[in-house]
């Protein structure tokens, strides 16, 4: 379970590195719930098969890099893809075309869902939620949240099967 840790300025949290890295919110520390097998497989599974199409759906891939969603506010989602155009950002500042947050034990929707809103807050167009134990997968935007039902997960033209990156 995540909890704050420590209360430090801006500046400190972007100069320092943590293991593993935190989120940065509103001037406190927070520990991120790790994942366990089935996050880090799918986790790994999921950027290799994003990675593969970069070329075609022009775009890069990163895991776990910060994300500035204001100027004291820090996420690290699990996978994020930005536009192949978009500049290199030590700490990512541009929205990214997608946010992927993998369900580790003890996360829920309504857990997570604060995360995703700040993602959406600054313009990221997608994010996708998936729970690795149960295989189910919604995709939130500013429309709301909607389950996956196809088993396709989607973001403009970058479709990922979810029974290619599952188990």
């Amino acid at each position: 379970m995540a909890t704050a840790t420590l209360s430090i300025p801006v500046e400190e949290y972007l100069q320092s590195s943590y293991d593993p890295d935190r989120d940065f919110i509103d001037g406190e520390i927070l520990e991120r719930d790790m994942g366990e097998w089935s996050h880090g497989r799918l986790q790994l599974k999921l950027a290799a098969r994003l990675m593969a199409n970069e070329g075609r759906w022009r775009s890069r891939t990163v895991l776990e890099v910060r994300l500035r969603i204001t100027r004291i506010r820090y996420r690290i989602p699990d996978i994020m893809v930005t536009s192949q155009d978009a500049p290199f950002e030590k700490v990512v500042v541009t929205p990214p075309r997608l946010c992927i947050e993998i369900l580790s034990p003890g996360d829920t929707l309504n857990k997570i869902w604060d995360r995703i809103e700040d993602y959406l807050n600054i313009g990221v167009p997608v994010c996708w939620i998936v729970d690795p134990e149960t295989g189910s997968a919604w995709t939130a935007t500013s429309a709301g949240l909607n389950k996956i039902s196809d088993g396709i997960l989607r973001a403009g033209e970058i479709e990922v099967p979810l029974s290619e990156v599952l188990n």
